[in-house]
């Protein structure tokens, strides 16, 4: 991996999503010259993708796998997870990018891409597993974690919400932050209305936010190549 990651001047991720909102985004900004990532594959969770079918229009490879066949089968997540771990390993994935992935992953996942994992999440979030984030202007609002952050910002009565990149951890929706901004919610907002403000930010800040990561994982394999 790492003389890979120095020869080829491109760090090979992996898309995990669910519909796949994000990843024109993506891939948009993988095709600039000076990207420093390269999308080697896209998995949905989901047989019916209306991302994976972009995918493919594209000429990326893609891959379903879903939690339900394998739980049909009386098959465990951990050997789901295996089995995602493998399917990434076989594509020389370096780097994760979780971009609608609805499912927490395990333990022995996380360390088969250890530090090398990122979310996106619908909602401003820390580092740490606390109740409140601090905002810009020093006022402090709930972390809305999980699947349904959106709606639980709408109902909240807060004003503003937002969106982060980060790092996964064991921990649901923590992790050191690689970005994150602020969303504005209005009176007359709907979910509908909301989620589509949101994910337009998303779309500004992840695509930065990967190559942050994946400049930061070139160093550290330089450093390394040359200190052997």
């Amino acid at each position: 991996m790492k003389q890979g990651l120095v020869e080829a001047q491109k760090v090979k991720i992996a898309v995990l999503i669910g519909g796949g909102g994000r990843l024109e985004a993506i891939y948009r900004a993988t095709q600039n010259p000076d990207s420093q990532a390269e999308i080697a594959l896209v998995v949905s969770f989901k047989r019916q993708s209306p991302g994976l079918e972009w995918a493919e229009t594209q000429g990326l490879k893609t891959e379903y796998l879903r939690w339900t066949d394998f739980k049909q089968k009386g098959r465990s997540r951990t050997e789901y997870d295996a089995a995602l771990t493998e399917l990434l390993q076989a594509h020389a994935v370096e780097l994760v990018v979780l971009a609608g992935w609805g499912l927490l992953l395990t333990r022995a996942f996380l360390e088969a891409f250890a530090k090398r994992v990122i979310n996106v999440h619908p909602a401003l979030l820390t580092d740490t597993y606390q109740t409140k984030v601090r905002l810009d202007n020093g006022d402090f609002v709930p972390v809305f974690r999980g699947n349904d952050a959106l709606e639980k910002a709408l109902h909240s009565g807060v004003n503003v919400t937002g969106c982060t990149v980060h790092f996964v951890t064991r921990q649901m929706d923590t992790g050191p932050i690689v970005v994150k901004r602020e969303v504005r919610i209005y009176p007359n907002d709907t979910l509908e209305t909301l989620a589509a403000r949101v994910h337009r930010v998303e779309d500004e800040i992840l695509p930065p936010a990967i190559e942050q990561v994946c400049a930061q994982l070139q160093t550290i394999a330089s450093e390394l190549l040359n200190s052997e």
